[in-house]
Formats: structure tokens, C-alpha cells, sequence
């Protein structure tokens, strides 16, 4: 009996050191959540760049996600990047699946369309993922203005597939003088992954997929596919002179 008590006894000390090694860690964890949410400098700060591709992050108080810039220079053709952007197509090749456009609309110098999407996210599984593209191209400079946004409302959720709610990038594509164009992206989204995972991750991603991008518009498919609501700089020899 009173090796039974003696056994109780430690058991419960044990249990009770366990239960305050437990509220430390997650005491430990709950404050170094509130010093993350609570910092950062608004500011830009380089986290890679290489191969041509430039690749910076913000952090600003009060989120816990990172903002991204990726800056890079291509040899193709602003028609080609907007086509490679705008076309259905693109999205098999990079991965997406059960694509589908909804809307769009044509209006040079304004394009809009409403895509849907299926994105595999392994070994998390699939996001779906519903956006308004918006284009605009600036009738003097020529400069393209890319808005993609999340608009998770424009059809029924599907119950099976986790769908994004918050999803901003915003692309600027700036043909040069002497050829090619350069491409600037502002990113920031919500993948539904721990922050601290989805900012660890997300710098090499987003310069993998550039990448990919830029040796993708080489291929024939993506060359001389002028969408119509694009006019090259070289179109327009009154502009080409005064940025020569």
C-alpha cells in the first residue's frame, strides 16, 4: 500500500513538472508570436538575388506574413509576357488544373478577366483559387500594369477545397528602349500555411517560378501571340524616340 502511494506521489510530480514545462513553451511561444506581429520597418530588405532575379521582403507591425518584391530584366517582348500571362493555357504548364475563365472583358487600352483554379500545394493539398486580373497599359510610356486579386465571392465555395481569401500581386511590366522589358512584382497573399512556414518558403518559390517563367517565354508557343490590347513601344515611334 504504501509503495502504491509512493508511485502515486511521483507519478503526480511527474505529471505536474510535465504540465509547467508545458504552459512555459507555450508561454515561451505566445510571446515570441507577439514580438513577430509586432515588429518590422515598413522597409525593404534584399533576400536574394541571383540569376538575374532580384528578390526583397517587407515586414510590417501588426502581420504576420511578409511582403514580396521580385525585380527582374527579359529578353521577350511585351506582348509576349502579357500573352504568356493572360492565356488559360499558361496555367497547365505551371502546375495549375481545372481551369476555368468566368469573365472578360476586352477594352484597349483595358483587359479584365475572372479565373478560376486548382492549385496543389503538396503535401497540404489543393487550394482553389478565385481572382479578378486586371491590365491596363499606359498610352504614352506603354508600361503594362498588371492587378491580380483574390475574389473568393465570385462563385460558390466547394466545400472540398480550401479556397484563397487573400491574394494581392501586382505586376509592372516596363518595355525597354533597347528590347526586352523589364518585370517588377509586388506579392502578398494568404496560402493558408503557419506563417512561419509560408515565410521561410515563399522567397525561393517566388525566384524558382520566375525563372521558370522567363525560360518558358522562349518557347514558340508564348512568342508573337499579341494579345489585342497591347501596343509594343517600337509601335509607336513618337514614344520610342523620346526614350531613346
Amino acid at each position: 500500500m504504501n509503495d502504491s502511494t509512493e508511485k502515486s506521489s511521483k507519478l503526480a510530480k511527474v505529471l505536474r513538472s510535465g504540465g509547467k514545462w508545458t504552459l512555459g513553451i507555450l508561454a515561451v511561444l505566445f510571446v515570441a508570436h507577439v514580438v513577430w506581429v509586432n515588429s518590422g520597418s515598413n522597409e525593404w530588405k534584399l533576400e536574394s538575388e541571383k540569376d538575374g532575379i532580384r528578390v526583397s521582403s517587407m515586414k510590417s507591425p501588426g502581420y504576420t506574413l511578409k511582403k514580396y518584391k521580385v525585380e527582374m530584366r527579359t529578353e521577350s517582348k511585351l506582348s509576349d509576357i502579357v500573352f504568356y500571362m493572360s492565356d488559360l493555357n499558361t496555367g497547365y504548364d505551371v502546375g495549375a488544373s481545372d481551369i476555368r475563365r468566368l469573365e472578360e472583358v476586352v477594352s484597349p487600352p483595358v483587359f479584365y478577366a475572372y479565373d478560376n483554379y486548382k492549385l496543389d500545394l503538396k503535401p497540404f493539398g489543393k487550394l482553389d483559387v478565385m481572382i479578378v486580373n486586371h491590365y491596363i497599359q499606359d498610352p504614352v510610356t506603354k508600361k503594362v500594369t498588371i492587378n491580380v486579386n483574390a475574389a473568393p465571392n465570385k462563385k460558390p465555395v466547394d466545400p472540398n477545397v480550401k479556397r484563397v481569401i487573400h491574394l494581392s500581386n501586382n505586376f509592372t511590366l516596363t518595355p525597354l528602349q533597347t528590347g526586352g522589358t523589364d518585370v517588377e512584382l509586388v506579392s502578398e497573399m494568404d496560402l493558408g500555411l503557419p506563417y512561419l512556414m509560408q515565410n521561410l518558403v515563399v522567397p525561393a518559390v517566388i525566384h524558382e517560378e520566375f525563372g521558370k517563367m522567363r525560360e518558358m517565354m522562349k518557347k514558340d508557343k508564348y512568342k508573337n501571340g499579341k494579345p489585342a490590347f497591347i501596343t509594343e513601344l517600337h509601335d509607336d515611334p513618337k514614344v520610342a524616340q523620346a526614350q531613346s
